[in-house]
């Protein structure tokens, strides 16, 4: 074996394998190649990063790292000791930036609800209706509508969103509307009755089907009825549910523009 490798390093250079001039190890380079490589790199770095500035006009620099949340768009933003993580609101994103990165919270609420993970159904994920005022003030303060949901309080238990039945229905609702609307829970024992003539219109409207929940959304004031959104019927599970859903998600953009373009 000895003499075999001897042998076969005093062969002929044309029997060596070629190899190609820039796959040499990265040890052989020369030294002052790689403060070039390094400025290079953090060139490349910077013009990857971007600024973001927000709707009521807060700059954030060097933006990186960017990830879609349920609350907002999540990104990296500073450099050294001022680095840090900020999760911004979608409402409070310019159109282009909401289309650069696909901030559409009905979408990442349908996405999640696919999960099927289970919602802990309780009062305090909506406001109630005696606080309607607190309601209309951030739907107003965040550029919203308002969804009210119809529920019956025994549907207030842990449900998983894609499965069938009313507790299902509810945590569906919930998962895909929360970042999207201000939800407003009435309770059907004794709230009907209560609620703003626009959102009576869609609790008696066509399409409640008489089943629950069900869901009326008006404009942030409560003054104008967008449209109502059922359940589904009795066989309604998270398939036919989100087909419904973006149904209605179509009718509310399309008030949303028309509303904007007429003011």
């Amino acid at each position: 074996m000895k003499h075999f490798l001897h042998y076969f390093a005093l062969d002929k250079s044309a029997l060596k394998p070629k190899t190609p001039p820039f796959s040499k190890p990265i040890q052989n380079m020369k030294p002052h190649l790689f403060p070039i490589i390094l400025t290079l790199g953090c060139a490349l770095t910077a013009c990857l990063a971007e600024d973001i500035t927000t709707l009521d006009g807060q700059k954030y620099l060097d933006v990186r790292d960017v990830a879609l949340k349920h609350d907002g768009l999540f990104f990296v933003t500073g450099a050294g000791d001022s680095l840090r993580g900020v999760t911004v609101p979608y409402t409070n994103l310019p159109e282009d930036i909401k289309e650069k990165y696909h901030c559409d919270p009905f979408e990442i609420g349908m996405t999640f609800a696919r999960q099927n993970q289970a919602v802990y159904l309780n009062k305090n994920l909506a406001f109630s209706l005696d606080n309607l005022d607190a309601a209309k003030k951030k739907a107003q303060a965040e550029k919203k509508m308002i969804g009210f949901i119809m529920e019956w309080d025994s549907m207030l238990v842990p449900a998983h969103p894609m499965k069938r039945g009313s507790q299902s229905g509810l945590a569906h609702f919930y998962d895909v509307f929360k970042d999207g609307l201000v939800l407003v829970f009435v309770r059907h024992e004794n709230e009907l009755g209560k609620v703003p003539p626009a959102v009576s219109q869609g609790f008696n409207g066509p399409e409640e089907g008489g089943f629950a929940p069900n869901m009326a959304v008006t404009t942030a004031d409560c003054s104008e009825f967008v449209c109502e959104i059922p359940f589904g019927g009795k066989d309604s599970d998270g398939e036919i549910r989100e087909q419904i859903f973006r149904q209605k998600i179509a009718v509310m953009r399309k008030f949303a523009k028309e509303h904007n373009a007429a003011q």
